[in-house]
């Protein structure tokens, strides 16, 4: 009986002493805090509103040609296409737009 006993103290030590090694051989996982969400920044301030307080000025794009009509106050100034070389760009007249475009 004594072989038994001595058998399972022996398998006992050893398993007690490999969960021991194995529990203080592995750090602690590092806790990180929690990432910070950055301010977002203010919007940038819209040139074309500045400018024009009173709204006389507009301006409609057409997806379909790329021409973007320019109105001052209600009347048909010209159409700025993307082909202009001033900056800002000037309208100018289109062939695009027929004459009775131009009146309000």
């Amino acid at each position: 009986m004594g072989q038994f006993f001595r058998h399972i103290l022996r398998t006992t030590l050893l398993t007690a002493g490999a969960i021991v090694f194995v529990g203080c051989a592995t750090p602690p996982a590092p806790t990180t805090p929690p990432p910070v969400a950055a301010a977002a920044p203010a919007p940038p301030k819209s040139v074309m509103f500045d400018s024009d307080p009173n709204g006389d000025w507009n301006i409609f794009p057409d997806p379909t040609t790329g021409d973007v009509g320019v109105y001052h106050k209600g009347s048909y100034v010209g159409s700025v296409d993307g082909n202009e070389h001033d900056d800002p760009p000037v309208p100018h007249p289109s062939p695009k737009h027929p004459p009775d475009d131009t009146t309000p």
